[in-house]
């Protein structure tokens, strides 16, 4: 397995040099009609050529413990730019934005002239159209409205100046093409999850399903909404998915070993994750290979000033089920023993989620055990809230406790059927008012929660305002969504399509009960109920996110009057 990963990253470097014409639009040169005609030729060919695109993926250095920072589930040293409404106009082109996509319609116009049966080739041609999904969903969540192409443009193509598509037809044809990939990929229990299969496409298209119908829902009726979009459509298309994935005869189920104290902690920090059924695709690393993240030294030794929030921890419930009060026991219980005492009364989540004095953070290099977090740290060890992230941890991993940065082998996360679940969930809700019980009970179980109920809103001491009322079944729905996929880069995806900026608008995000025994010397800024109020001199006013402008990026100034037919999005 390692050393077929080692390979694709090979080739991936490898593929682009031999086809360096294959640049972007507006620089594009004439392909090397030589090098392209000999080049398609076998179903080898095509394999290498589709091997580019996984790195393309993303897995960022550190893992997944940077990508909820632009929401209120993670605070960093500065205030985040999208949600305190800082963003400037872009200027430049987007060309590089366009690249793969281009790349990849280079092979929708070239794997024909394989002359090998389909069957020899049917995974790469699922892996094209999985693909051009993934870049043009990255691509609609930042611009909304786009250009579908659908084949290879060249510097003088008269396609180059036309309009943008409505988004929804951007999103019919991602899943057109999601489709197509499920159609021809091959099962995970053939491909193995580090590499795309049935299973990853299944969950891409509940995921963009689900993403869209609640963008339309939510964002009806402003200047961010396609008019005459049909919610519903996608919240089926959503459900759809989700069945077929439950029903049907693949490879997924709920990490769970009987362990309710570790089994939800565990799965994040595997090095190797190709026996586990929940992790639908994953990235493998091998540093004996040179392919290494920085997982495990980020989250023991080097937090650097990104912690985890009050409005996330306080969002857990209490083992019973029910809303906790976190308030009520900040005034008596502070710093390291109110960290304790909400690892004994809530949600094991939580527990797996945050350091807890006592943890083990390592085994293996050095042994290390969890004391206090570092409030008054440096830059690298700096945990300005109190709330030091613990999730996709491993203390047995040969990472842990190494003092040197990119010796981790912690396996990233694209797909895993625990969101499947949650996917379905809401847009069923959102469908029909069918709480899905039977599917969210499966992650209860997993960290011995009791069964999912619907707790009435009025009840929730730590009540979140999305800025129009929701339903209690809504409200909870998403409070299990938040606390199951914490920290693994969500979140701002959520708040987006929610249209729910409300929920940090002229707020600041905080942190634990401070004690001040336990920093003699250090005095934090602290708010009328003494939590650490990090942010008091950054935001004044809180958050000023821009509802008319902030959910979508500007399209770049230099784009804008190459082509006068593009249009800018709203506030811009």
């Amino acid at each position: 397995m390692k050393n077929f990963i080692y390979k694709l990253y090979i080739i991936a470097f490898a593929i682009p040099l031999l086809f360096s014409s294959c640049e972007s639009f507006i620089d594009l040169q004439p392909l090397d009609k030589i090098s392209t005609n000999d080049y398609w030729k076998t179903p080898l060919d095509l394999q290498n050529y589709m091997s580019q695109f996984y790195p393309a993926l993303g897995s960022p250095a550190g893992g997944k413990i940077y990508e909820d920072i632009n929401s209120d589930n993670m605070l960093s040293t500065s205030p985040s730019l999208i949600m305190n409404g800082e963003r400037i106009l872009q200027t430049g082109n987007w060309k590089n934005e366009w690249s793969n996509i281009r790349n990849i319609n280079i092979f929708f116009d070239n794997y024909q002239k394989v002359k090998s049966d389909i069957n020899a080739y049917s995974q790469f041609l699922g892996e094209a159209h999985f693909f051009r999904a993934w870049f043009y969903f990255g691509l609609l969540k930042k611009y909304g409205d786009l250009p579908w192409y659908s084949k290879a443009l060249e510097i003088d193509s008269e396609e180059l100046m036309r309009p943008r598509d409505p988004r929804t037809l951007i999103v019919d044809s991602i899943l057109v093409d999601l489709d197509k990939a499920f159609l021809y990929l091959g099962d995970r229990a053939i491909t193995g999850n580090s590499r795309i299969n049935k299973e990853a496409a299944l969950a891409f298209k509940t995921r963009v399903a689900l993403y869209e119908g609640t963008w339309q829902k939510y964002h009806a009726n402003t200047q961010f909404g396609t008019p005459g979009a049909n919610p519903n459509k996608y919240f089926q298309a959503c459900v759809n998915a989700a069945e077929e994935l439950m029903k049907g005869n693949y490879k997924v189920g709920i990490y769970n070993t009987g362990n309710p104290s570790q089994d939800y902690y565990q799965l994040f920090g595997f090095d190797n994750m190709s026996g586990i059924d929940e992790v639908l695709l994953y990235r493998a690393f091998n540093t004996a290979e040179a392919l290494a993240n920085e997982t495990q030294y980020f989250l023991i030794k080097a937090p650097n000033g990104v912690c985890a929030t009050w409005e996330l921890v306080s969002s857990y419930l209490g083992k019973d089920g029910l809303p906790y009060d976190y308030l009520k026991l900040s005034k008596t219980d502070k710093g390291n023993a109110f960290l304790s005492k909400i690892a004994d009364d809530c949600d094991p989540r939580l527990k797996s989620t945050i350091w807890i004095p006592g943890d083990l953070m390592a085994a293996v290099f050095e042994h290390i055990t969890y004391s206090y977090p570092r409030l008054n740290g440096g830059a690298l060890d700096l945990v300005q809230t109190g709330f030091q992230i613990k999730k996709s941890s491993n203390p047995n991993s040969p990472a842990a406790g190494n003092m040197s940065e990119g010796n981790s082998e912690t396996g990233y996360i694209y797909f895993r059927y625990g969101e499947v679940l949650l996917n379905y969930a809401e847009a069923k809700y959102e469908l029909d008012n069918t709480v899905a019980f039977q599917q969210l009970n499966l992650l209860r179980k997993r960290v011995g929660m009791p069964d999912f109920v619907v707790n009435k809103q009025s009840l929730d001491l730590n009540p979140v305002n999305y800025g129009y009322p929701v339903s209690d079944a809504l409200y909870e729905i998403r409070r299990e969504r938040r606390v199951e996929l914490a920290l693994e880069g969500f979140r701002e995806m959520d708040y987006m399509r929610w249209a729910a900026s409300s929920i940090f608008k002229g707020k600041r995000l905080k942190g634990y009960p401070f004690k001040q025994d336990e920093f003699p010397t250090f005095h934090p800024s602290l708010d009328q109920n003494g939590l650490i109020d990090y942010q008091v001199t950054q935001l004044s006013n809180g958050y000023q996110f821009r509802e008319n402008q902030d959910y979508l990026y500007s399209i770049p100034q230099d784009e804008i009057t190459l082509n006068p037919n593009l249009s800018q999005n709203p506030g811009w």
